[in-house]
């Protein structure tokens, strides 16, 4: 299930060509790093400081890709797990640290369309509903809870906002950080409980796997 990432396998829209200076595309040609990241220049953002009053958390620890992965908070601390049992390749299980299941991710649905859930929360749908892409494909809109967010690329970044505000405030954003992959949130995403779908969705983008 190991695969670099590719915008255009998720469905971005990214003018007429991925650039190599982005996370989201390599033509160097190069081995990836992390294992589901492309490789060359895609870490380039990891430096980026990090905005006042937000929240960070990291995806690392990657066995070998981002679908079997420890997620930390800035201290370090595990919070989530990420685990695709070789026993079973094609479902994806997000836990707590309780070890209690906040998400599942089937990609062995017929037609190669794969399903999520997220319990309590999300009802099993197929992941391209769920994540679907806009009608110029430049972004993905996400609900939850009833409202809809935008997930837009820009540059070395994947970020989150409202998807009805004339003036989008930005709620978070995904890059490839020095620890892993980083996940920023604001404070309004976190009083909004958006955690752990902002992990689902990083974890579904840069799969490298196709969820259309």
């Amino acid at each position: 299930m190991s695969a670099n990432f590719n915008p255009y396998v998720q469905g971005w829209r990214f003018g007429n060509a991925p650039s190599s200076n982005s996370v989201w595309g390599s033509t160097s040609g190069e081995s990836p790093i992390f294992g589901a990241l492309p490789g060359g220049n895609a870490s380039r953002g990891r430096d980026s400081p990090t905005p006042p009053d937000v929240t960070v958390f990291y995806i690392n620890d990657l066995r070998p890709n981002i679908l079997n992965a420890s997620v930390v908070d800035a201290r370090g601390r595990h919070c989530y797990k990420i685990v695709t049992e070789a026993s079973q390749p094609h479902r994806t299980t997000y836990y707590d640290a309780h070890r209690r299941t906040v998400a599942l991710v089937d990609w062995s649905q017929a037609g190669g369309r794969p399903s999520v859930e997220m319990p309590g929360l999300l009802p099993r749908q197929a992941l391209r509903s769920w994540l679907r892409a806009s009608s110029d494909r430049a972004s993905r809109v996400m609900d939850v809870r009833g409202i809809p967010y935008l997930w837009v690329p820009d540059g070395d970044y994947i970020c989150l906002y409202y998807a009805q505000r004339s003036h989008p405030h930005r709620l978070g954003r995904i890059c490839v950080g020095r620890d892993g992959i980083k996940i920023e949130l604001s404070q309004r995403a976190m009083e909004a409980h958006l955690v752990e779908v902002c992990i689902l969705s990083a974890s579904v983008f840069l799969s490298g796997l196709n969820i259309d």
